[in-house]
């Protein structure tokens, strides 16, 4: 019986083990001089408190470090399935304390008071490489990159993710690129892509461990892969850095 109960807990370990948690990350995009004030109680007040108590215990959110006009407010959610993602909607519905905390942003509409320009949003699922989010250590990361990657169809978006999954993220962690969240986009703007984040302390860390990485030999072989080849047409990135509510 001992052994029996030992097996099936190894079974629930590994299969715990490579769960792969879903991202919905939500770029609000906002008028010029609109008023990111309200956003950002709405998040930080109602939002966040919701989306705890639902069960997600880390919202990740960020401001463009270049600090651009108009601005833009990086909302990142980790769901640890797709039924979580698919039902937290209808939960706040439901959340009074929610709705109470949400009033004064629900109330800003019409064009005479505008907030923002547009919510993008990603839906992703982790890699089966680094499937769960990793937060940085506090020496680790105060500046976020923010990449994503576009590919010209599905397979070479797949044979991309391979890339990652066989080689390329244990490169990144050898040369210290601090890996926070990766993920195939599911939904969202200019698919086939992915998307991912990497934490520094510092823009000179970010540099010197780039830099490293250009020159791992891991990097230079498997990118060199034939099998590998035209995966990647195009990268968007951005460098991030936490707000003081921010979670992660």
């Amino acid at each position: 019986m001992k052994k029996i109960l030992a097996l099936l807990s190894l079974i629930l370990l590994s299969h715990l083990a490579i769960c792969q948690e879903y991202y919905e990350v939500r770029t609000y995009q906002m008028k010029f001089r609109g008023n990111l004030g309200v956003v950002e109680k709405y998040i930080s007040n109602a939002l966040i408190p919701a989306l705890n108590k639902y069960g997600v215990s880390k919202v990740g959110i960020f401001k463009d470090l270049g600090k651009p006009e108009p601005a833009i407010l990086v909302v990142t959610i980790p769901f640890s399935s797709l039924e979580s993602y698919a039902g937290y909607k209808a939960a706040l519905e439901k959340d009074e304390a929610y709705l109470q905390a949400s009033k004064a942003y629900f109330d800003m509409v019409g064009l005479d008071k505008p907030l923002f320009e547009k919510i993008s949003t990603y839906l992703a699922k982790g890699f089966k490489g680094h499937p769960a989010l990793s937060l940085p250590t506090k020496n680790e990361g105060r500046i976020y990159e923010w990449r994503t990657y576009e590919s010209y169809n599905e397979d070479a978006l797949r044979r991309k993710i391979a890339m990652f999954d066989d080689a390329e993220l244990q490169v990144f962690e050898n040369v210290g690129l601090h890996r926070v969240f990766f993920g195939e986009v599911l939904a969202g703007e200019n698919t086939p892509c992915l998307t991912y984040m990497i934490s520094f302390e510092n823009m000179a860390e970010r540099d010197k461990n780039w830099a490293k990485f250009s020159a791992d030999p891991e990097w230079k072989r498997i990118s060199n892969d034939p099998k590998y080849a035209n995966s990647h047409s195009r990268t968007v990135r951005r460098f991030l850095e936490p707000t003081a509510y921010s979670q992660w």
